[in-house]
């Protein structure tokens, strides 16, 4: 189904209307995104981190990013 030019103007205006949370939701599809790329065959972001670059880096970058979690719902207890 092809995207309507009605259906992006509304989706900008909504974008414009709500930055908190187009930014949030943004800032959360890339983490998940992320961290589930090695699970998600036949996608660029699985092919980044197989590469190997990513296979160099990817699982330490997500034992940084576990670190980052863990530390910030500590201080989300506090």
């Amino acid at each position: 189904m092809a995207v309507t030019k009605a259906h992006i103007k509304a989706s900008r205006k909504y974008e414009r209307n709500n930055p908190d949370r187009t930014g949030y939701n943004t800032l959360k599809r890339n983490a998940f995104n992320f961290a589930n790329a090695y699970n998600k065959e036949g996608t660029k972001a699985h092919i980044y981190v197989t590469s190997d670059y990513g296979h160099k880096n990817y699982k330490n970058d997500l034992e940084k990013l576990k670190s980052l979690i863990d530390s910030t719902l500590e201080n989300l207890e506090k």
